[in-house]
């Protein structure tokens, strides 16, 4: 009778695990930037905001598993839009709001509503990460009789 072995190839299956995991953190990121530039509330005038929404960070190796960073970058009132607030002058006595029409108004703070872009795309794509992560892997699979990953027997 032949004898059978086990063929382990831990290192393979880690390496392979954590390129799908890099990969489905990117697909998910770009995901949730479409997302975000596709269904935010607010009225796009110059592009700017629309704009600066993308993946800041794509995904690297971290300790423990993987990180990316997506969201807005180099756009400073980014965050008033996705959360509201109070925005008050800091140097004048007063705010400059022009109006439509011409001319200007002059007050002395402004109150800007919520109008959240990026937290919905979160919410609608996160779901997404563990099946994006394991189509990443199942893509990467090794050919038949490969020696990468749990091999069955040799004998």
């Amino acid at each position: 009778m032949a004898e059978s072995s086990l063929i382990w190839n831990g290192p393979a299956v880690t390496d392979r695990m954590r390129a799908a995991q890099i990969a489905g953190v990117n697909r998910t990121m770009a995901q949730a930037v479409a997302h975000a530039k596709a269904n935010h509330t607010w009225q796009n005038r110059t592009g700017v905001l629309e704009g600066g929404i993308d993946i800041v960070d794509y995904a690297v190796p971290i300790s423990g598993g993987v990180k990316g960073v997506w969201g807005v970058h180099d756009v400073r009132y980014a965050l008033i839009h996705e959360l509201g607030g109070v925005i008050v002058p800091r140097t004048a006595k007063a705010l400059a709001i022009p109006q439509p029409g011409g001319g200007v108004k002059f007050v002395g703070k402004v109150t800007i509503r919520a109008q959240p872009y990026l937290r919905p795309a979160a919410d609608a794509t996160y779901p997404r990460l563990a099946d994006n992560i394991r189509k990443a892997y199942d893509k990467s699979a090794p050919a038949a009789g490969s020696a990468s990953g749990i091999g069955g027997s040799d004998g």
